[in-house]
């Protein structure tokens, strides 16, 4: 026997949050979306999302909810007016902020009645829903357990520790990798380029 796919609601429709939606709509989600421009959700409605008037009406929609938004003040400004509607929720939140925020998120869904794991999207838009993609979650694990079905749908999902800072550490530091990696390429074409090799000579070497 399977269980049919958790409804989720997703709030905040940038880039970001359009690709989490339609990664869920992808899976089979019953998935409801709210943005402060409602105009963002009309590619997603026109899958079969269903666009809700306020936050407090696209919480009370799902028992899962995934902020996607632009900081932390962001995401609080939005719940203000909303957080009754957060009680037996569990919230997962995909908003970049540092490992003191995500201490902070615990504490305050908590106190709100929710459940709340901290995360961080280690790919672009266009690598969500591709399995080979990391999602990074903290918090407690037995939360994480019981949405990681749900969460696959948007990559790999790893959990780290109950300590809900971590997955945006693990993010600042896999970031600085990248950006080591980067420079370091650049500064192998510039030296390469000295000698009139082009760097597309040189990437696939490089990749290697």
């Amino acid at each position: 026997m399977t269980s049919a796919p958790q409804p989720v609601t997703v709030l905040g429709l940038g880039n970001m949050g359009s690709a989490l939606a339609a990664a869920l709509l992808d899976r089979g989600h019953p998935v409801t979306v709210w943005n402060r421009s409602p105009n963002k959700a009309v590619p997603l409605t026109d899958r079969g999302a269903r666009l809700a008037a306020t936050p407090a009406d696209a919480i009370a929609a799902s028992p899962l909810v995934i902020p996607c938004v632009i900081d932390y003040n962001a995401l609080y400004a939005l719940l203000d007016g909303a957080t009754t509607s957060l009680i037996g929720r569990t919230v997962v939140n995909l908003t970049s902020g540092s490992p003191e925020q995500a201490h902070e998120a615990l504490a305050w869904f908590g106190s709100h009645g929710a459940d709340y794991l901290d995360g961080a999207i280690m790919t672009t838009p266009p690598g969500v829903g591709n399995s080979e993609v990391m999602f990074l979650y903290s918090g407690p694990r037995e939360v994480f357990d019981a949405h990681r079905a749900t969460l696959a749908a948007l990559g790999d999902p790893l959990h780290l520790d109950a300590d809900p800072g971590l997955a945006s550490l693990y993010d600042a530091a896999l970031l600085g990798l990248m950006w080591a990696t980067m420079t370091g390429w650049l500064h192998g074409t510039a030296l390469v380029g000295a000698e009139k090799v082009t760097a597309t000579a040189f990437t696939p070497v490089a990749i290697r």
